[in-house]
């Protein structure tokens, strides 16, 4: 998997989505961070524990529910470039800790859009973040009756954990996930009808990537 370069600008969640969409380029999402943690590719995780130095906002979004547990948990949200996946499932109140159950098996099986098993997620996130402590964070329920949409961030704790945040705030850095090795041209060519067979010329597109 490709990433893009990190530029250093830190955005809120909803800014950075606004500047890939007008670059024609997926966001990154915790989907992808995993698909990356898997592969074992070298060169994305190395570009990735760069940015968990600092907040790595992903395209992941959190919409929880005002008065139970239940939330709804979105991949690529908002995103023109690529199609979003919606699910609904159980979040528990998270401050760091959290009990190796069922509750969160499903919770972090939906964030990462994978069917492994709690024990693998966990050995996956800290084996290829190079962490040995993984941190969960969660509003509680007050928290949630005053904001509902939160974004999902990954980065290096001040006790040097993994913490895998579900909206504790929505600034920080992010990167692009390229379909080729070559960040896509802001052009296009198309078939021009009046260049008397001069064959294309190129126009600019708000969606290279398509």
């Amino acid at each position: 998997m490709k990433l893009t370069e990190n530029k250093g600008t830190w955005k809120t969640q909803k800014e950075h989505i606004e500047h890939f969409n007008e670059e024609g380029i997926k966001m990154i999402s915790a989907s992808d961070v995993y698909k990356i943690f898997k592969t074992n590719d070298t060169e994305a995780l190395n570009l990735l524990k760069t940015s968990f130095k600092d907040y790595l906002v992903t395209s992941t979004r959190i919409i929880y529910d005002k008065k139970t547990l239940n939330a709804t948990i979105i991949q690529d949200c908002d995103s023109t470039v690529v199609k979003e996946k919606s699910t609904k499932v159980k979040v528990p109140d998270y401050s760091g800790d959290f009990k190796e159950d069922k509750d969160t098996e499903k919770y972090l099986q939906t964030l990462f859009d994978t069917k492994d098993s709690l024990k693998v997620i966990l050995s996956t996130l800290k084996s290829s973040s190079g962490r040995g402590v993984i941190r969960l964070w969660s509003p509680d329920q007050s928290g949630r009756d005053g904001k509902q949409e939160r974004a999902v961030r990954l980065f290096y704790d001040y006790f040097d954990r993994f913490s895998v945040d579900g909206g504790d705030s929505d600034f920080g850095l992010s990167r692009g996930v390229l379909s080729d090795s070559a960040k896509p041209s802001k052009y296009k060519e198309i078939k021009c009808k009046h260049c008397e067979g001069k064959g294309t010329i190129k126009i600019k597109s708000k969606n290279p990537a398509s």
